[in-house]
């Protein structure tokens, strides 16, 4: 019987307090929180998810085949962008940290990586680049999440124009996107049309590397996507 693939899947993390229905006597405790949908891509593409708590050391890659960075809030400024105003960033203390320590580990094994909303910022900071702190017309979080705010076109001979042709639409929930490409970073979609005036980088990949990373996200949108079978597969050699 073939044995499938591990894939761990990052997440965020909350005081009890933010979360409605934990007791105020846990208000305090923190509480690491993991959108499903993440892990029914995975399982739907063939792959077993696996939920990595923030105090997971990033030895735990040793025993995962690959790797969602998943969405979540701003990457610090501080760390890319120290000149900007901190003001227009929200993050979560330590994740930041937590992530590239997990991302440095990945690389060094050669464990395949998906990178989605936030996950593509982490991967360009991680290799030097810097973000863009507030692209408005991007943030579409008044309308359903799988709404199909712009098109992204991919660069012709990509592996992403392999898995979803030359263009498709997708929905759009960040306010934040690459600026200054980061070493080894390769940028392969960008948005187009739209409700989205601003043409801004929307799917990266790293050079000499099994990484993919989209600014979307797809896990959100109905039906099994594409990348998450890219990503087991890539898991399963």
């Amino acid at each position: 019987m073939k044995t499938l693939p591990l894939i761990g899947i990052t997440g965020r993390r909350k005081k009890g307090s933010d979360v409605t229905g934990v007791l105020a006597v846990q208000g305090e405790l923190d509480i690491d929180l993991f959108f499903t949908n993440y892990g029914r891509q995975v399982s739907m593409a063939g792959g077993i998810p696996v939920l990595i708590p923030r105090d997971t050391s990033a030895e735990v890659v040793s025993k995962l085949d690959g790797i969602v960075l998943s969405g979540g809030a701003d990457v610090d400024p501080a760390i890319h962008s120290p000149e900007e105003d901190p003001s227009l960033s929200k993050f979560e203390p330590g994740r930041d940290t937590h992530e590239f320590e997990i991302l440095t580990e990945a690389i060094e094994k050669d464990i395949p990586i998906l990178g989605i909303c936030r996950g593509i910022q982490v991967i360009n900071v991680h290799a030097g680049g810097t973000l863009f702190q507030d692209i408005p017309d991007h943030a579409n979080i008044k309308k359903p999440y799988d709404d199909r705010h712009h098109k992204v076109r991919f660069a012709t001979g990509s592996i992403l124009s392999e898995i979803y042709g030359s263009e498709i639409k997708v929905n759009s929930l960040h306010h934040q996107a690459i600026n200054k490409i980061g070493e080894g970073v390769k940028v392969v979609g960008w948005s187009s049309g739209g409700e989205a005036t601003e043409e801004v980088i929307e799917a990266i990949e790293v050079d000499n590397s099994r990484i993919l990373a989209v600014q979307w996200h797809p896990e959100l949108l109905p039906g099994a996507d594409p990348v998450f079978s890219w990503l087991t597969d890539q898991a399963a050699k």
